[in-house]
């Protein structure tokens, strides 16, 4: 009783189950790392200390989607940059257009989340760009639009060209998720589940969730054949 009172608990609040090896959990924090000190790099020529540390800070959060979840949708190039990107422009037209306050802070971020929803480019850290557009330092506010282009631009490619390179040293990841190619693959076969339903449940369902209906195909067709394969082995152990 006490244990399934322990996984009901663990269920309510939201703790999953991670099968990950121990190596690609450090791998994630090693490579994020290594990406951030680079983007730090490039913020510190432009802006001054703290105000290049809130610029990281938005960006931090970005490392943990695309050095630890690559192969998610929010993850992928699209969501990140211009995630990044109009969130930003809006929390520069609000600075300029109402001044800085949390009330402002607060309508630039719930504008940005609409405004990603429609641009299908939906990437959480870009809420706290947004923010830090409105209430960060003097040299950000200074630097007007022209902060879009430099340091932001620089640190997001800088950002992207680092999580193509470090994702794809490794054969079990692929950054962005679409060079998987058994994706492809999976997509052209003839399956009783296809993709439309996977669409279908998803619109009806009206949620939206950190996967691409590709990987979520591709986990239901590999869980599959490994359902198959553990039959299999139960058959073949039966007494004949």
């Amino acid at each position: 009783m006490f244990l399934s009172l322990c996984r009901n608990t663990a269920r309510f609040i939201g703790i999953e189950t991670n099968k990950t090896s121990h190596f690609e959990r450090f791998l994630s924090g090693i490579t994020a790392c290594v990406a951030l000190v680079s983007v730090f790099y490039c913020s510190s020529l432009f802006l001054s200390l703290p105000d290049s540390l809130l610029v990281v800070s938005s960006i931090g959060a970005s490392a943990v989607l695309l050095f630890a979840v690559p192969h998610g949708a929010l993850s992928q190039p699209w969501p990140f940059v211009i995630g990044h990107l109009i969130s930003a422009l809006i929390g520069i037209f609000f600075y300029q257009e109402f001044g800085a306050s949390f009330l402002t802070g607060a309508a630039a971020v719930g504008t940005s989340i609409v405004v990603m929803h429609y641009l299908r480019c939906l990437h959480p850290p870009g809420g706290s760009t947004a923010l830090s557009c409105v209430i960060g330092g003097s040299s950000i506010h200074a630097m007007g639009y022209e902060f879009l282009l430099y340091p932001l631009l620089i640190n997001l490619l800088a950002m992207l060209a680092l999580a193509v390179i470090l994702n794809n040293c490794f054969s079990w990841r692929r950054y962005p998720a679409a060079l998987n190619t058994s994706l492809h693959q999976e997509i052209n076969e003839q399956h009783l589940l296809e993709m439309d339903d996977l669409y279908h449940v998803l619109e009806q369902e009206d949620i939206f969730i950190d996967v691409s209906a590709e990987e979520l195909m591709h986990i239901y067709n590999a869980a599959r054949e490994h359902a198959k394969e553990r039959h299999k082995r139960l058959v073949s152990t039966l007494p004949k």
